[in-house]
């Protein structure tokens, strides 16, 4: 009941926004941010406490801890994310997909023991990585403004929606925390999941670094909408939406 309430909620919030979007932002090419100026506090902030917190700690994680028990978590919270797929794959229409992704769950949870090991993969069983927001975005549902959230990283309505609808869900009837704090939580994971230097627009890099970020969460949003990447150059996000594997 909870999932089908929260995914009802998502497309009418979704919906509603669509229908208040200024004709300016759907006919310009250039990503639409409204809310510059405090998104570049929240790029500052989060830039400062990857460099003080996150970067340290990622560091030491993959210094210290072995590749075989690195690879084991990503598999495990990889594997939680398989229903994510398996929703959004069978509300685009896409029910072989939305198959694989369950057969892939069930395959993983058990011979995989509870998703520690990526059995599936080896038996064939790939699915595509898909997300609520990238579900909204194959409905028509326009991106909206592009936002930093403090901590989280770069998003834009449509995909936080979709990421507040998955994790409304699972933060209910799966953990019983509350849906900031299963944010926040496998924000961490998903820090220690990256390869160091991995995030677009490390800041320090030529030019400038907010602008490189924000059109390079836009453009690979673009192209996961579109089914435009290899579905083996992607994977189910310990945040809840597609990831890169690069």
């Amino acid at each position: 009941m909870a999932s089908r309430i929260s995914i009802t909620a998502c497309f009418s919030v979704a919906l509603a926004f669509a229908s208040a979007v200024p004709a300016t932002a759907w006919a310009a090419d250039a990503v639409w941010d409204p809310f510059e100026s405090l998104n570049r506090a929240s790029f500052d902030l989060n830039a400062a406490l990857a460099k003080v917190i996150a970067d340290p700690v990622a560091a030491a994680y993959h210094n210290t801890v072995p590749d075989s028990v690195q690879t084991g978590l990503d598999d495990f919270f990889t594997n939680l994310r398989e229903p994510v797929t398996a929703v959004s794959s069978g509300l685009q229409g896409d029910f072989q997909n939305a198959g694989t992704s369950v057969g892939r769950f069930a395959i993983n949870s058990t011979v995989g023991i509870v998703g520690l090991f990526d059995v599936a993969t080896d038996m064939g069983w790939v699915s595509r990585p898909e997300d609520i927001g990238a579900t909204l975005c194959t409905y028509g549902i326009h991106a909206g403004p592009y936002i930093v959230v403090p901590i989280l990283g770069p998003t834009n309505l449509r995909d936080a929606v979709g990421s507040l609808s998955t994790y409304v869900v699972l933060g209910n009837t799966v953990t019983g925390e509350s849906t900031f704090n299963y944010l926040a939580t496998d924000r961490v994971v998903a820090r220690l999941s990256e390869g160091r230097g991995s995030q677009p627009a490390a800041a320090g890099a030529a030019g400038d670094a907010y602008t490189q970020q924000r059109d390079a969460y836009a453009a690979f949003r673009d192209e996961v909408c579109k089914d435009a990447i290899p579905a083996d150059q992607l994977k189910p996000s310990p945040l809840g939406s597609v990831a890169s594997k690069g």
